[in-house]
């Protein structure tokens, strides 16, 4: 588009009053917009909270498991098991969380797209981008939230190799560390739950039951 197709789409609204004598762009959707552009960029803001908070987690175990495996003469072998469940847990769980931020950062998104049609304009929409031809320095059009969950999937599969390799060499003719087989059964069980548990039911709606809380003042 031109400049006179771009400046066409940002016209201001029609300034026809509707029948309670409220303008369009002061309207619930002009409001609904105002509303959707805050919590979007809440949510963006939380997700990079969480993923420092997963991020802290995921290195303490990482400096965990390196002790424990350089030393593993002077340490209890089982201890490697354990900071690797630990770091495969908690970046696994930082994938789910990342997919669970990326959808509600999408519901605001899509609200943004559909409301700022009948409000300001598709400013959102529209993406002014330069040509600039060398790769290095250019902008990349690039998901940041994109790229951040296919750095958790790596990490995940990561800690999944150092998990296997903590439990070793199965030997039937060896002795049954019962420490490994019930660490081995919580870490399964713990990525399932999170797998099949840890979903919203929001989108589904549901029910809930309101209770009134009563005060009163002595005298």
């Amino acid at each position: 588009m031109d400049k006179k197709e771009y400046y066409k789409k940002f016209r201001e609204p029609s300034a026809k009053e509707n029948k309670n004598g409220v303008k369009e762009a002061e309207s619930r959707a002009g409001r609904a917009l105002d509303y959707a552009l805050d919590i979007r960029k809440f949510e963006i803001d939380l997700y990079w909270k969480r993923a420092t908070y997963f991020w802290a987690f995921i290195a303490a175990s990482f400096a965990g498991y390196a002790l424990t495996y350089k030393n593993a003469a002077t340490h209890e072998p089982w201890l490697t098991l354990l900071f690797s469940s630990l770091g495969l847990v908690f970046s696994f769980t930082w994938y789910l969380v990342n997919r669970g931020s990326k959808f509600w950062q999408n519901n605001w998104e899509r609200h943004v797209d559909l409301l700022e049609d009948i409000t300001i304009g598709p400013l959102y929409k529209i993406v002014a981008s330069n040509r600039e031809g060398n790769p290095l320095t250019s902008a990349g059009r690039y998901s940041v939230t994109k790229l951040n969950q296919i750095l958790s999937v790596f990490v995940t599969l990561i800690w999944a190799l150092l998990f296997l390799k903590s439990i070793g060499p199965i030997d039937l003719n060896s002795k049954i560390d019962i420490f490994k087989i019930v660490l081995f059964i919580l870490t399964v069980t713990a990525l399932f739950i999170l797998w099949k548990l840890g979903r919203t039911r929001a989108i589904h709606g549901g029910t809930s039951k309101l209770d009134e809380r009563t005060f009163d003042i002595e005298t």
